[in-house]
This record gives structure tokens, C-alpha cells and sequence, in this order.
């Protein structure tokens, strides 16, 4: 959910390339300090991009309840600035998360900065499932024109042909004001 209370999300609408986009979560606890965590899909730095050809469209794949990485207890016992950590993985065809690792990007922490949020980023990560990412491919670029509805192959698809894809997330720690809760901000992103 966004700062303004509404939902933001992809249009999944003439992607040329599925090396970017947003895919998000929205999660809530609560404790005793105010303990935020921010997390956004990224293009990880060098990510290799794949040009579809016109009788092509691709879905994204999709979240399945992956659940936020845990916050260290003995970090909500301090303050913490905003610190971003960044994730990469493949999520192969079978929806499951292979080679999860942290991401030295521009805007994300030294993942030496942090080992325990680190660690916990890695084992969550580690844990999520999705919904495959899927390469529609039809007869011709007018039957993809007609039939594909931005969501998923529709129509007379020759193909569904689930692929694996490599991904990179960002989320950001903070704990401040003396309450703990672990909120997640959807944002249309990098």
C-alpha cells in the first residue's frame, strides 16, 4: 500500500524487455520499537535483457505470500537510519528462488555494512515462491496485438512456455520513535 493509502502496481502493458517493473508486498507486526522495512523490485546493475520479438508478450511472475525478512530483535533495540540492502535471484521456471545473493548496486548498502539484516535478507528471500514467469508466444504480432490481455496468455497462443528470469529486490531497514512494526511501502519504483 502506498504512503497515500492506495495501491500501486505495474501496468504489465508493451514491455520490451523483462529485466524491470515492480512486483511488491504489503506486510504489517507489530512490537515494541518502530522498526520499517521498505521493499521494491530493482534492476540489478548489468542485468541482461531479453528483446522480444513482436509475436511475444511475457508475464511476470508473481509473488506467492513471500514474507518480509525478519528483523533482527537486537536491532530494534537502537536506532537505525534507512539502510538499503539489495537481493538478487533467479526464479526458475517452477516458481522456486535459486542463487539468492546480495547486490553491490548503487543505492544499496555494503552488504559487510549490515551482516545481520544480510543474513536475513538471503534466508527470506531464499524461501519465496512464485508463480512462473511465462513467455507468450502467438501465431504473429496481429494475434498478440488482439489477444494479449497484459495479465497472462490469453487467446490462440501457440506457446506458454515458463522461463526462468533473474530478479533483484531492495528493501530498506529503519527503526525510530520507540514502536516496532514492520510495514512494507508498494512504490512504482526504480
Amino acid at each position: 500500500m502506498a504512503a497515500d493509502g492506495g495501491e500501486r502496481t505495474p501496468s504489465g502493458h508493451g514491455m520490451a524487455a523483462f529485466a524491470g517493473g515492480v512486483v511488491l508486498l504489503a506486510l504489517g507486526a507489530c512490537t515494541s520499537r518502530l522498526a520499517g522495512l521498505d521493499q521494491r523490485m530493482i534492476v540489478p546493475e548489468g542485468a541482461t535483457r531479453y528483446e522480444m520479438a513482436s509475436n511475444q508478450a511475457f508475464v511476470f511472475p508473481t509473488p506467492r505470500e513471500n514474507p518480509a525478512p525478519a528483523f533482527p530483535p537486537e536491532l530494534t533495540r537502537r536506532e537505525l537510519p534507512p539502510t538499503t540492502l539489495c537481493a538478487g535471484f533467479v526464479v526458475d521456471p517452477e516458481g522456486h528462488v535459486r542463487q539468492a545473493k546480495l547486490l553491490q548496486d548503487p543505492g544499496c548498502a555494503p552488504p559487510e555494512a549490515q551482516p545481520q539484516l544480510g543474513a536475513a535478507v538471503v534466508e527470506a528471500v531464499s524461501s519465496w515462491r512464485f508463480d512462473p514467469a511465462v513467455l507468450c508466444i502467438y501465431p504473429d504480432a496481429t494475434t498478440r496485438d488482439r489477444d494479449w490481455n497484459g495479465v497472462g496468455c490469453a487467446g490462440a497462443v501457440a506457446e506458454a512456455k515458463p522461463v526462468a528470469v533473474t530478479l533483484g529486490w531492495a528493501f530498506t531497514f529503519e527503526v525510530r520513535e520507540g514502536r516496532a512494526q514492520v510495514v512494507a511501502a508498494r512504490n512504482r519504483g526504480r
